[in-house]
């Protein structure tokens, strides 16, 4: 399977049938292992492997998603239009940039860093707001 800055590449839709083919193979890998058939038990760890990281990947792409629609300017743009959303890693910019469509049409557009951590004691994190994870917003039509 593909690295995991090549997988960044694959559109959500590729990675879902990577991942149903992943966890075929491994319902087959653990048959031939309790029948007695299996050769290569490395085999189990590799795609279980493969698929923990696919799984990374979509879940990373819905949170950036997700972040993305909890800004207001974001969610005014896209309010009332069904809108699909992409979101990829740019890796200039090291954060994923999420685009929202009304069909050939960009609506908004915002930078992601759901990596931003927040730092110091507990007790400071309480006293401080929610750390603002999108970092830019564009609007098609402002």
């Amino acid at each position: 399977m593909a690295n995991i800055v090549e997988l960044r590449e694959f559109p959500n839709e590729v990675l879902l049938d990577m991942l149903e083919d992943r966890r075929e193979e491994l319902f087959n890998l653990r048959f031939q292992k309790a029948t007695g058939r299996l050769e290569d038990y490395s085999r189990l760890a590799k795609v279980r492997q493969d698929i923990a990281q696919i799984l990374t990947l979509v879940n990373a792409r819905n949170m950036a998603i997700d972040q993305a629609l909890q800004d207001k300017t974001v969610a005014g743009a896209v309010a009332g239009k069904e809108v699909d959303a992409v979101a990829r890693f740019d890796y200039e910019l090291s954060r994923y940039v999420v685009q929202f469509f009304e069909g050939d049409n960009e609506v908004a557009m915002a930078h992601v860093d759901i990596n931003k951590k927040r730092r110091g004691t507990r007790e400071a994190r309480k006293r401080r707001k929610t750390i603002q994870r999108v970092t830019q917003v564009e609007v098609a039509g402002s």
